[in-house]
This record gives C-alpha cells, sequence and structure tokens, in this order.
C-alpha cells in the first residue's frame, strides 16, 4: 500500500534494476516503493506526499511520458526524474520540457543518484511546508468544515502560487475582496504592490496607470463591466504577453457567463478566466459553518474587547444556522460583536429581517466609544467631578483618564457641586 511513509516511488520494468536501485536507496536511509507495473500507481500517490520519483523513460504497457502528464495533473510540484538509456536521451529532454525535475542515463552513477534524489527531497519538503503554512493561514480566515469551504481552502492555496488570472464572483459580504487579498498575501510576490480598484461607468483611461502602480504585484478590479471596452482590450493584451509581470482578480456581482452573454467583457478577457471563476457561496448555501464562523468572531471580539470568553449556548447556535443572512458573513460577524457585548442574545436570535438589519445598526466601535463614555460620565456624577476617586474606581491612570475624557469632550467642573 502507498502511503506517506515511502519517499522514493521507483518505477522501472527490469526487475534486477528495480532490486539494485531499491538497495542502494534503501542502504542510504530512503524508503523505497518500488513497481515494474505501475498503471493504477499515480491515482495512490497521497496528498501532499513528501517524496520524488524515479521513473524509466520506456516501459512496455505504459510511457513513461504518459506517467508524468499523469503525475503534474495531479500534483504538479511532485519532483520527477526521468531514468533513459543512451539512445532515449531526446525523450528524457523532452520529459524536462513538459515537468520532469531531470533526467540521468543508464548506467546510473550511485554518487549522482543519491545527490539528485537528496536534491529533489529539499526542494519537495521546502514545497509542502510553504503549502502547509498557506493552509494555515486560510483556516484562519476561511472558516468551517464543510466540503465547499475545505474546496475553497484548496483553490485558493493552488492558485497563491501562480499568477494566472482569478475571476471571483458571488453575494456581497460573502468575502471575495478578502480572498483575492489572500491570494496576494500568500503569493510568492506578497512584498509587491496590491492595488484595488472599483470601475466606473465607462472608465476611459485608467488601465496604464494602474499597470505602473501595481510593478509586479497584483491588480484587483472591481465591476469590470464598467470599464470601456478599449481598456478591457489593453488588459487583454497585456495579460497574453509572453511575459506576465502582474496579476489580475475581478471582483464581481455577476458570473463570468451572464457577463459575456450581456456583452459587458470582452470575448478575449472571458477566454482568460473561463478555468479560474471561483463563486463565494451565500451563508445559505452552506450552513453548516455558521456556528464555528460565528464562535470564531465572538472569540476575536472578546480578545480585542479584553472581556471573558462566553461559549455560544448550543440553541443559539442552532437558530443562527436556520437564518438567511443576506448581508452573509459580514452580517454574520457584525451579530457576533453584539452577542459580546451583550446586544444580542437567544432571545432574538431566531430573527428575521424585519427584527435585525445590519444597516441600522451603528458600528461596535462607535457603541463602545458611547458605552465608555456613559461609564465616565456616570463615575464623575456619583464621585462629583473628584477625578482621584474616579480613576480609582475605574482602575485606570488619572493620566489615561483625562485622555479618554478630553476624546469625549467632558469637562470635570461640570459634575462639580457648586
Amino acid at each position: 500500500m502507498f502511503n506517506n511513509a515511502y519517499n522514493v516511488l521507483l518505477i522501472d520494468d527490469d526487475i534486477d534494476i528495480l532490486d539494485s536501485y531499491q538497495d542502494l536507496l534503501s542502504q542510504e536511509g530512503y524508503q523505497v516503493l518500488a513497481i515494474s507495473e505501475p498503471q493504477q500507481i499515480v491515482t495512490k500517490i497521497p496528498d501532499h506526499w513528501i517524496g520524488v520519483v524515479l521513473c524509466d523513460v520506456l516501459l512496455p504497457n505504459i510511457s513513461g511520458l504518459t506517467l508524468l502528464e499523469q503525475i503534474i495533473q495531479r500534483d504538479n510540484q511532485i519532483p520527477v526524474i526521468m531514468i533513459t538509456g543512451h539512445g532515449d536521451v531526446p525523450m528524457a529532454v523532452d520529459a524536462v520540457k513538459k515537468g520532469a525535475t531531470d533526467f540521468l542515463e543508464k548506467p546510473l552513477s550511485p554518487e549522482k543518484l543519491l545527490l539528485k534524489v537528496e536534491q529533489a527531497l529539499t526542494k519537495r519538503r521546502t514545497t509542502i511546508e510553504q503549502r502547509q503554512w498557506q493552509l494555515d493561514k486560510l483556516n484562519e480566515k476561511f472558516i468551517g468544515q464543510s466540503e465547499w469551504i475545505t474546496n475553497l481552502r484548496n483553490q485558493l492555496q493552488k492558485l497563491a502560487n501562480v499568477r494566472i488570472p482569478v475571476f471571483i464572483y458571488g453575494q456581497t459580504g460573502t468575502g471575495r475582496y478578502l480572498a483575492a487579498s489572500y491570494l496576494h498575501t500568500l503569493s510568492p510576490y506578497k512584498q509587491c504592490p496590491f492595488i484595488f480598484y472599483e470601475c466606473i461607468s465607462q472608465d476611459h483611461n485608467v488601465v496604464e496607470a494602474l499597470l505602473q502602480q501595481t510593478m509586479n504585484g497584483t491588480l484587483v478590479l472591481k465591476n469590470i463591466q464598467n470599464l470601456h471596452p478599449n481598456q478591457q482590450q489593453l488588459l487583454a493584451t497585456t495579460l497574453n504577453k509572453e511575459e506576465v509581470i502582474f496579476r489580475l482578480i475581478i471582483i464581481s456581482d455577476i458570473p463570468l457567463l451572464q457577463l459575456i452573454q450581456q456583452q459587458l467583457i470582452i470575448p478575449e478577457l472571458y477566454y482568460l478566466f473561463i478555468h479560474t471563476q471561483l463563486e463565494l457561496l451565500p451563508l445559505s448555501k452552506h450552513p453548516s459553518d455558521i456556528p464555528a464562523i460565528f464562535t470564531h468572531y465572538v472569540r476575536n471580539s472578546c480578545i480585542r474587547l479584553n472581556k471573558n470568553y462566553l461559549e455560544p449556548h448550543k440553541k443559539l447556535l442552532q437558530n443562527l444556522a436556520q437564518q438567511q443572512w443576506q448581508g452573509n458573513v459580514k452580517e454574520l460577524i457584525t451579530v457576533a460583536e453584539l452577542y459580546v457585548i451583550g446586544l444580542f442574545s437567544e432571545q432574538n436570535s431566531n430573527m428575521n429581517s424585519q427584527i435585525i438589519k445590519t444597516e441600522s445598526i451603528k458600528p461596535l466601535d462607535e457603541q463602545v466609544n458611547e458605552y465608555e463614555k456613559q461609564v465616565i460620565e456616570d463615575a464623575l456624577i456619583f464621585y462629583q467631578g473628584r477625578i482621584n476617586d474616579v480613576a480609582t474606581y475605574l482602575d485606570i491612570p488619572r493620566k489615561k483618564l483625562y485622555l479618554r475624557m478630553r476624546k469625549y469632550g467632558i469637562d470635570k467642573k461640570s459634575y462639580k457641586l457648586s
């Protein structure tokens, strides 16, 4: 059985050669899976496998080049070293052009073989460590365990390593901008500029300036249907050049197919995005993730406001998962913040759009400021403006209390008795 215990996959139809290579590698401490009939082996390679493939170019029942193509389709970062006879060198060179890491000629030099294997494994370990770091970062922001959110994290992780254009669409509040920003943050070009621009009706002369600002980084455009066709053409032409020096991400409320059907996007751009579309689903389409998202942002708000964590009741979480959430994740985050400051509870969790609307709710920071101002004013009234007593009661340094009072325009004289 192929599992992560193996770090070398050795493929050759010559049993004697197979045994010889396996003995050599095993003596050096490698865990070798040696096979002579590899027709189904690619499908059994574990995800995120830390290993290297040694594959003969000429095999009786399947071409080594065919195996190479299958491996690349499964994971294009798995190192594959092709083994070739003297007459098959052109084929091996072609394999390198198609994605093989390297090739070795028979008879193999043991020293060269071991060096190539160790170099390939070192690179693969680094690749998997980077991949795991990316997934850990995505797990922190794209919360949940549903099949959809898991696939989304995996897609974002893979797309972060390349510069191909990406089209992200969905309802407001589903995390489109967050996804775009993480495609940049997790990329090899994260130190380069990240430029966001919302297109306005019939923009005529913006693309060239935006490309100059981007400088090898990421350009995110929202509402591309508002961009003049000439500007869309300039984008497409730039992206079709052999050396593309930036990444383009489109954020849209409208699906790509609808944009082309309504002739709101030129065909040249449509074909650039056709294979890299990411739909950010509304919460109502993955309700099983709602409890985890809510709990995550409750914890975050508690930390930010220096409050003790209050575990949401199971019934509350069940009720939240049954709501429609027209504002999607943004609305759920607002409710999590309201819960932390005591303005949302199990009693009003079975809500509808008439009971609570996020547009009528003040931002959390504004609510906290109002609460803090009221606490200070109440203490000043009680202690009749005596700052030392107020500072002691509120457990706050006098200097800090004066700064807060100045922030809210509070004058202690107003609270002293005549």
